[in-house]
């Protein structure tokens, strides 16, 4: 007969089943497996033969480098990711984290160790410059090695940490939002002067596109007829297995990203000018290939300048858009939803910079609105 706490029991079907922890997922969480006897002594035995095979595999893995934990995930993970994520994924992994904490042996790692070591890299940066590494880089290698430490766990490779990775704090920079008066000057200038650079700043402005959706933008992605423009592709920036920078085309960066986004009527009238004079299968393209983004940058600021405004780079046009969209009464969910953001929240924390004269008319309206209520 069972004893307490020794989790067999004798089924409906006559068949006895006991139950025993193979590992814990990333919350500690106990992950159970079950065998089955024809009686009770039987499915004992081999509850016993499992976790006596579980034991052998975790003395074997005592052994194991950080640095091959790290290699395992990368190609687990593989399929999961974009071809430009691993590539950015496979270069830390190389360059910083491999390097920090590949010689340690599994069984040694604990996340006090992997925390002071991703504060000196906040310090001392990388290996070869010495420079301190930004908080959102550093915030990229913990997440790393968050889902190397689960993925350890689930593969009974490592025990449970329970304490958190550090993650900096991220900084907020001041981003510069075009005022309107360089707004209309930067758009007055591009709508003069129509070329596939300056088609594509108007397409920024009044879409919000990034950049690299500018540079896979086809003209076949824009539908006339119904005024619509078809982000489904981007252009990414990754290194290959020897190290060699390349472009590609790829699915944009989530799945909210691809999207429809409605076309302005004067942003169309130019649309249809540019498409009519084009010869090439890319909107800011003048050949048959793809323009890659620093390309397209290095010509968007040399169309700033000739505007004559302050120097600006090109992602602050997404902002600008998106300023100006709910300095316009545009609420923030179809705002969102243009963007390609995934959530509301990004969209309102990142995106959305409130102009001073934004404020000023939102606290005349609180004060009208006291005012009001004070007649009543």
């Amino acid at each position: 007969m069972p004893k307490r706490g020794e989790n067999i029991r004798k089924r409906k079907d006559g068949r006895w089943e006991a139950r025993f922890i193979v590992g814990r997922d990333c919350n500690g969480k106990a992950r159970y497996r079950s065998v089955y006897g024809k009686s009770y002594t039987e499915a004992k035995e081999k509850a016993k033969s499992e976790q006596g095979k579980k034991d052998t595999q975790k003395q074997g893995n005592d052994g194991i480098l950080f640095r091959d934990l790290l290699e395992r995930w990368l190609q687990n993970s593989r399929i999961r990711y974009k071809q430009s994520t691993y590539s950015k994924y496979k270069y830390i992994i190389d360059s910083h984290l491999a390097p920090m904490v590949g010689e340690m042996q599994v069984k040694d790692i604990d996340t006090a160790k992997i925390n002071f070591l991703l504060g000196n890299k906040m310090k001392n940066g990388g290996l070869s410059r010495g420079e301190p590494l930004s908080p959102a880089y550093v915030r990229t290698m913990a997440v790393i090695l968050k889902a190397v430490l689960d993925y350890g766990v689930r593969e009974e490779i490592c025990g449970f940490l329970k304490p958190e990775i550090y993650k900096p704090a991220m900084k907020n920079r001041k981003i510069h939002t075009l005022t309107h008066a360089e707004y209309r000057q930067l758009q007055g200038h591009c709508q003069k002067h129509l070329n596939v650079t300056s088609i594509g700043i108007l397409i920024a402005l009044g879409t919000g596109l990034r950049v690299g959706e500018l540079c896979a933008l086809r003209w076949k992605d824009i539908d006339a007829r119904n005024q619509l423009l078809h982000v489904c592709q981007t252009v990414s920036r990754m290194k290959d297995d020897n190290g060699k920078c390349k472009w590609l085309m790829e699915q944009p960066k989530t799945a909210s990203s691809v999207r429809d986004i409605p076309i302005p009527d004067r942003l169309m009238e130019y649309l249809l000018q540019m498409e009519g004079r084009s010869g090439s299968a890319y909107v800011v393209s003048g050949n048959e290939n793809f323009t890659n983004p620093r390309t397209f940058e290095y010509r968007y600021h040399k169309e700033v300048r000739a505007s004559n405004i302050a120097s600006i780079n090109f992602h602050a046009l997404r902002h600008t858009f998106a300023t100006r969209c709910v300095e316009g009464g545009m609420d923030i969910k179809t705002l969102s939803e243009i963007l390609g953001h995934s959530n509301a929240s990004i969209t309102l924390n990142t995106y959305v910079h409130s102009s001073l004269d934004l404020k000023k008319r939102q606290m005349e309206k609180v004060e009208s609105f006291f005012q009001d209520r004070g007649q009543d």
